[in-house]
């Protein structure tokens, strides 16, 4: 059987697609990527084909129909397709559709994309990261998040020693995505002024890397296993993937959704705290005052959040995914 799994845009689509692909490679599947409406280089040195994608828009036209022309040889040849969400995945799965070839979506957002709305009707299968999505769809199978490979906890003395924290404060990480974010800068900042917390900031391109007696700032860190291993508790964007990876670790969160993009973090972050999982301020409630109040939650009740993260966490998600599509139809 070949697969072919298709992604683009976002690292948020890019990064389950290549979960997945790691899993399907270790199973011996004949398996290949296609990326799409790159908005970022993530995966691009183990895609087959990069192709032209565009919202869908009249002014894109032109470039969806060369997406089409461009993906439908890899189409042709595939068993069964995997599509990870987003307007990329459009000009593949009206090839997939043109050559009656069988297809699963996954849906990575607590709310359903446009995309996989269009398509749905026509899969063998919605895949969905969270529980709440499943419902959206007829074809809906909650499989839970996928996690890229090599992240495990470790020791949390020999962790914070790797980064360099030293403390009896509890430790807080701020997190705010691979681009950074100012209002979260901002916010670890003021947290930092209240004396109550040592911060671990990943701030990103938006971000001053600096050190401190209660703080580390860091545009970027490697070993995102240490850096989840060394907090007490974490304040977050809610993309599937942060997710996914706070909920490994079971890290206490606060989400505070990003709250443009169609609002689809907020449904995300709904989905981990209505399980009991974790905390959410929206973005214009995040004052200072009410963050402290919400981390103090957090802090003393962190077993019981812990052990809820345990029981909403997928741990062999990608497998679960890879096992689906591979299933004889």
């Amino acid at each position: 059987m070949r697969v072919l799994l298709v992604s683009g845009g976002t690292g948020g689509h890019i990064s389950p697609a290549l979960s997945v692909l790691d899993e399907m490679e270790g199973m011996d599947v004949d398996v290949s990527l296609v990326l799409g409406g790159l908005k970022v280089e993530m995966g691009v040195e183990r895609a087959d084909l990069v192709y032209p994608a565009g919202e869908i828009t009249f002014r894109n036209l032109p470039k969806i129909a060369a997406g089409v022309v461009k993906t439908f040889g890899v189409v042709w040849k595939s068993d069964v397709i995997l599509t990870f969400g987003g307007y990329p995945v459009v000009p593949p799965l009206l090839n997939a559709i043109i050559l009656s070839k069988r297809y699963f979506l996954f849906e990575g957002d607590a709310r359903p994309g446009k995309a996989n709305r269009f398509f749905s009707p026509f899969a063998r299968g919605v895949l969905c990261a969270f529980r709440t999505s499943v419902g959206f769809y007829k074809k809906g199978i909650f499989v839970g998040i996928p996690i890229r490979k090599g992240l495990e906890r470790v020791d949390r003395r020999k962790a914070r020693l790797g980064l360099g924290v030293e403390t009896d404060l509890p430790v807080v990480g701020v997190m705010g995505g691979s681009q950074g974010s100012a209002f979260l800068n901002g916010l670890a900042e003021r947290l930092v002024s209240t004396g109550r917390y040592y911060v671990v900031a990943l701030v990103g391109k938006r971000g001053e890397e600096k050190r401190g007696d209660r703080y580390v700032f860091l545009k970027f860190q490697r070993d995102m296993s240490v850096f989840y291993s060394a907090l007490d508790v974490i304040i977050s964007r809610a993309g599937m993937s942060s997710i996914g990876e706070i909920s490994k670790f079971a890290v206490p969160p606060l989400f505070i959704p990003y709250p443009f993009a169609s609002a689809h973090q907020i449904h995300n972050a709904l989905d981990v705290v209505n399980f009991g999982a974790g905390e959410m301020l929206l973005q214009e409630e995040a004052n200072l005052p009410a963050v402290v109040e919400k981390l103090e939650t957090l802090l003393s009740k962190g077993e019981r959040y812990r052990e809820r993260l345990k029981r909403y966490f997928v741990p062999d998600a990608a497998r679960r995914i890879s096992e689906w599509v591979m299933a004889e139809p």
